[in-house]
């Protein structure tokens, strides 16, 4: 992998941890409409969501680690593009689910953090239109 390729990793593992950051902020504070907690609603989907939200978050993490030491190669270079699209799917279904009720800050941190998802998903599937592109020319 080049030095670019590298860096453009690099960027889309920062921002996908600054959405995980954000994810788990949003889970865990207390500002969901006055109420206590994301757990203490009558309605568990916004807080199912934003847990398997999360834990695909730190998994595409994972992978885009794996990707950048060339680890996962082939098809498997694929995983990180799939884990990310499914953790914004999920961060989606998180506040769409809860829209009905009224808003806090901990629904803003969870439209943010699949604001920074989606940003991370756009690059890196850039990057690996980019990166396909160039071994498709050269083989």
């Amino acid at each position: 992998m080049r030095l670019s390729g590298r860096i453009v990793l690099l960027v889309t593992i920062a921002i996908t941890a600054i959405a995980a950051l954000f994810c788990v902020i949003g889970l865990a504070t207390k500002s969901w409409a006055g109420s206590t907690g994301i757990f203490d609603l009558d309605y568990k989907a916004p807080a199912a969501l934003s847990i398997i939200s999360f834990i695909l978050l730190i998994v595409s993490v994972v992978s885009l680690v794996l990707q950048m030491f060339d680890i996962l190669s082939g098809t498997l270079q694929l995983v990180p593009i799939i884990l990310l699209f499914v953790a914004t799917i999920f961060l989606l279904g998180t506040f769409v689910s809860y829209v009905q009720r009224a808003l806090g800050s901990s629904f803003d941190l969870m439209v943010t953090a699949h604001f920074f998802s989606y940003v991370a998903l756009a690059i890196l599937s850039f990057w690996f239109g980019q990166s396909s592109a160039g071994m498709g020319a050269t083989s």
